[in-house]
């Protein structure tokens, strides 16, 4: 009969669950330009998300202690904090920052929430444009202001400002403005004609990542397009991205729609579905093993940003930020496999190492 002595500690370690009370998980895969995992393979957007955020997942485990993260509610797995990486500060002023939102599970909300994590992780206080891809507007569905868009729309518009919109650093190969010159001239103090959004609304933080040249949105069709132009009571629609993979060209109405009203008509190659519970529970299961780690996690939001070198549409970074959300693992139902948990109200962001 074997004693207490004889057990090993690393062989209980092996079996106990990591993050069983965790309610809410970011995963931020840094910049993603130049991994020769990722480009030898040419994944599609789904498989890019999976192998990065698979392989963020592998090292942030790898470093954790299980005893310490137990009692965890929030989770922050970022490539950036362990390696010390460079964030886009110094040459903020030759770049242009668009973020893509995919909404999957969360409301209106997660628009604030997803500009000012992206703002932390690139340590910036603006970005120029934001897409917005809502649930049920793939591939031109028809969706209204009032049944789907408005709350979102009006989420984006409060994290507006335009004080910079008529100023060549958009559109030209000039330098624009530092974080700390943005910041500036968009205080509660701005009285410049040119600053057109609500910034100075109540709602609104001043330390708010704000959103400084143009909103879009994707796979509206003519008639949807039409009816969140005529509702949008701050900002008009400037973007509208349509997937090429309906259709070898754009629709009549919808060329019509945006020319008439000077509207960007882009294409991008997104799937229906970025990141489904099947794509999701690839990647938790690829290095969480445990019933109370899997249970009733949800996508909430995929963020993804890219950097452009102004006027050489060179990429200088690009990352994904994914958020998974869950009720009380104790109290959900399962969502992926059975199990139980309780949610102290405590925090881990530990980061990703090579």
């Amino acid at each position: 009969m074997s004693s207490l002595a004889d057990i090993d500690p690393s062989a209980v370690d092996d079996v106990l669950p990591v993050i069983p009370n965790a309610t809410s998980l970011l995963i931020h895969t840094g910049n993603i330009i130049n991994r020769g995992f990722i480009y030898k393979r040419s994944p599609s957007v789904t498989e890019e998300i999976k192998i990065t955020c698979s392989k963020t997942l592998g090292k942030w485990t790898s470093g954790v202690n299980k005893h310490e993260t137990k009692n965890v509610t929030s989770v922050d797995m970022d490539h950036c904090q362990l390696t010390k990486s460079a964030n886009i500060t110094e040459e903020r002023k030759n770049l242009k920052i668009t973020v893509k939102l995919f909404v999957v599970n969360d409301g209106p909300e997660c628009v604030r929430e997803a500009l000012n994590i992206v703002g932390e992780k690139l340590n910036t206080r603006f970005v120029e444009t934001l897409i917005l891809s809502l649930p049920g507007t793939s591939h031109g569905s028809n969706v209204t202001y009032n049944d789907l868009v408005g709350p979102f729309w009006e989420a984006a518009e409060n994290q507006t400002n335009f004080t910079f919109n008529d100023q060549a650093h958009h559109t030209q190969c000039t330098n624009g403005p530092s974080d700390e010159e943005a910041v500036d001239k968009s205080s509660d103090t701005v009285t410049s004609e040119d600053a057109i959004s609500p910034s100075n609304s109540p709602r609104r933080n001043n330390k708010d990542v704000y959103i400084s040249w143009t909103i879009g949105l994707s796979d509206l069709n003519a008639a949807s397009l039409r009816d969140v132009y005529d509702n949008a009571a701050v900002e008009k629609p400037s973007i509208d991205q349509i997937n090429m993979d309906v259709c070898c060209s754009p629709p009549g109405d919808l060329v019509t729609m945006c020319r008439e009203h000077d509207i960007q008509l882009l294409t991008h190659n997104d799937p229906r579905d970025i990141l489904n519970q099947d794509a999701m529970y690839e990647i938790l299961s690829s290095h969480l093993n445990h019933e109370k780690d899997m249970i009733g996690w949800r996508v909430g939001w995929v963020l993804r940003y890219s950097a452009l070198v102004k006027c050489r549409g060179i990429i200088h970074t690009k990352g994904y930020i994914v958020s998974f959300v869950r009720n009380n693992p104790q109290l959900s139902s399962p969502v992926i496999e059975p199990g139980s948990g309780s949610a102290p109200n405590t925090t881990a962001a530990i980061g990703f190492a090579h």
